[in-house]
C-alpha cells in the first residue's frame, strides 16, 4: 500500500486537498458574507445555528438540498439543468496553474541500465524514476566506494538526479492565458441559464452578462499584459518566483509597487467578472426580479451563488499572484533562512532558486500564506457589496469603455516603453524546463514604472478636466408639492435642538 501511494504524482494530492479546501471555504464564505453585511449594518448577522452561527452553512446546504425542485414546464429542460453545471466546472478547472507554494526539490539515485546507450533511453529511465511533472534540475554521477560492494558497477551505473516538482496542480506555460480564457467561459452558464428559462427577464440578464464580459475584459487582459511585459513569462509560477525577492533590501518586489494603476483596474475587473455589486447588473432584483437565475430553485439555484464564490477564490487568487508576491512573506525569510530557497552546492542563494525548497511543510506553509492573501481579497469583495449602490447600465458601459479600457491601453504602452529602455540588461535566469526567463525587476526599473503611473495618473486628471461634461442625468429636479421638498419646521423648532421631544412640537 504504501509502494502505491509514493507512485501517485504529487499533483493528485494537491488536488484533492486544493479542491477540499476551497469547497469547504465557498461554503463559509456564506457565513462571511452574511457577517460581513451584518458588521456593515450595525447588527449581529447569523447567531443561532451552532456556536456563534459556525453551523449556518451546514444548515443552508440542507436547505438548499431538500427544497422542490422546480422546474417550470416552457423552459429547455436540458440547457436549464446544464448552465449551473457549466458555471461551477469552469470556475473548478481554473485553479489547476494556481501556484500555491513554489517547486519542491529533491535529490534521488537513479540506476541507468547497461543497455541505456542513448540520450533518449538515458532520459526515459530517469523521467520513470522521478514523480510525473517533475524537471531534472542536475544530474551528477554518483561513483561512492560502497557502490563497489553492491556489484551495480558491473551491470550499469548510477546517477543522482535532482529534480524540482512544482506545487500546483498543474504548470502551463501560458497558465496567466489559461485561467483567463477558463473563466471567461463561466458566462456561458448564465447566457444558457437566461435562454434556457424561456423568461424575458432571465433572457436580459444573461445579454447583460454577455455585454459586461466582452467589455470588463479587455482590460483585465490589458492589466495582465502590462505584468506579462514586465517580466516575458505567462507561467505563474516563474511571475510569483521573480517577486519573492526585494528592492534595496528591504522593500519587498511586489508587482503592486510598481504597478499600482494595473492593480487597481484588475481589482476592479475581477469584480465585474464575478458578477458582484456594484456590477451585478445581470441579476438586479430591482429590475429583473433575480435576473438570470430567476426560474431557478433548489440545488440548480444554489450552484449558481456556489460558482460566484469559487471564482472570486480564483480571481483573487490569481490577483496575489500576480501583484502581492504569491506566498511570498516579506521579511520572515530573513529570520527563517529556508524560506530564501534552496542554496547552491557552493553555499550562495540563487535567484533562480528562490522559489524551490526542500522542504514539503515549507511549501504547505507557502500555500497558507497565499490562502491568508487571497481571503484578505475575498473580504474587500464584500466590503465593496456592501457599501457601493449598483450601476445604472449605462454608468457601467461608460466607466469600461471610456475610462478602464483607455488608462489600461495607456498602462501597456509605458510599460513596454520603460521596459525597452530599463529592462533590457537584466539577467536571464534558466528555468528547469530548459527555458529562459527575465530576473526580477531591478530596483531602477521600478521606480520608472512608479514615475510613470504617476505621469499617467496627472494625465488622466488633466485630460479629465478638459473633456467637456456630458449631461448631468442625476441632477436634482424639484417637484412641486412633493413630501420631499424642503419644508420649514413646526413653530417652536430649531435646526440645532436635539433635545426636543415628540411631545413638545406643536401640532
Amino acid at each position: 500500500m504504501l509502494d502505491w501511494i509514493t507512485s501517485i504524482p504529487p499533483w493528485v494530492f494537491i488536488a484533492v486537498i486544493a479542491h477540499l479546501v476551497i469547497t469547504g471555504t465557498v461554503a463559509y464564505l456564506i457565513l462571511l458574507e452574511r457577517k460581513v453585511a451584518s458588521w456593515t449594518q450595525d447588527r449581529l448577522g447569523p447567531n443561532r445555528v451552532g456556536p456563534a452561527g459556525l453551523l449556518q452553512p451546514i444548515a443552508d446546504g440542507i436547505k438548499m438540498l431538500v427544497k422542490e425542485d422546480y422546474r417550470p414546464r416552457h423552459v429547455d429542460k436540458v440547457l436549464f439543468t446544464l448552465a449551473p453545471a457549466v458555471m461551477m466546472i469552469t470556475v473548478i478547472i481554473s485553479i489547476a496553474t494556481i501556484p500555491w507554494g513554489g517547486s519542491v526539490q529533491k535529490s534521488t539515485i537513479v540506476r541507468i541500465p547497461p543497455d541505456a546507450t542513448t540520450q533518449v533511453s538515458r532520459t526515459a529511465v530517469i523521467q520513470a524514476a522521478i514523480p510525473a511533472g517533475a524537471t531534472v534540475v542536475r544530474e551528477v554521477e554518483n561513483r561512492s566506494p560502497l557502490m563497489r560492494y553492491t556489484g551495480e558497477l558491473e551491470t550499469g551505473h548510477r546517477v543522482e538526479v535532482t529534480y524540482r516538482w512544482p506545487f500546483q496542480i498543474a504548470r502551463l506555460d501560458i497558465g496567466v492565458l489559461f485561467i483567463l480564457a477558463v473563466l471567461s467561459l463561466a458566462v456561458y452558464g448564465v447566457v444558457i441559464g437566461g435562454w434556457a428559462s424561456n423568461n424575458k427577464y432571465s433572457f436580459l440578464g444573461g445579454l447583460r452578462a454577455t455585454a459586461q464580459m466582452i467589455s470588463y475584459e479587455i482590460p483585465l487582459g490589458l492589466a495582465v499584459i502590462a505584468v506579462v511585459i514586465m517580466f516575458g513569462t505567462l507561467d505563474l509560477l516563474t511571475l510569483v518566483d521573480r517577486q519573492a525577492t526585494y528592492w534595496g533590501g528591504w522593500l519587498p518586489a511586489w508587482n503592486v509597487f510598481a504597478q499600482p494603476i494595473a492593480f487597481l483596474l484588475f481589482l476592479i475587473c475581477i469584480h465585474a467578472e464575478a458578477n458582484r455589486a456594484p456590477f451585478d447588473l445581470a441579476e438586479a432584483e430591482q429590475e429583473l426580479v433575480g435576473g438570470y437565475h430567476t426560474e431557478y430553485s433548489s440545488m440548480r439555484f444554489g450552484l449558481f451563488f456556489l460558482a460566484e464564490y469559487a471564482g472570486m477564490i480564483t480571481t483573487s487568487a490569481i490577483c496575489v499572484a500576480l501583484f502581492f508576491g504569491g506566498w511570498h512573506l516579506p521579511y520572515l525569510d530573513k529570520i527563517w533562512p529556508a524560506l530564501s530557497g534552496v542554496p547552491n552546492p557552493d553555499g550562495t542563494i540563487a535567484t533562480a532558486n528562490i522559489g524551490a525548497t526542500e522542504s514539503i511543510l515549507i511549501a504547505i506553509f507557502r500555500a497558507v500564506v497565499l490562502y491568508a492573501k487571497t481571503m484578505v481579497f475575498i473580504f474587500i469583495f464584500m466590503w465593496v457589496r456592501w457599501s457601493l449602490p449598483r450601476f445604472r447600465f449605462d454608468q457601467l458601459m461608460a466607466l469600461a469603455w471610456g475610462g478602464l479600457i483607455p488608462i489600461s491601453l495607456a498602462v501597456m504602452v509605458v510599460t513596454a516603453i520603460v521596459v525597452f529602455f530599463f529592462g533590457g540588461h537584466r539577467e536571464m535566469i534558466p528555468l528547469p524546463t530548459g527555458e529562459f526567463s527575465l530576473g526580477p525587476i531591478p530596483a531602477k526599473m521600478a521606480l520608472w514604472l512608479l514615475i510613470a503611473n504617476g505621469l499617467l495618473l496627472i494625465g488622466v486628471a488633466i485630460a479629465k478636466k478638459l473633456i467637456p461634461p456630458g449631461p448631468d442625468t442625476n441632477r436634482k429636479v424639484a417637484i412641486p408639492g412633493s413630501r420631499f421638498t424642503n419644508t420649514p419646521l413646526p413653530a417652536g423648532v430649531s435646526p440645532t435642538t436635539t433635545t426636543q421631544t415628540v411631545e413638545n412640537v406643536p401640532s
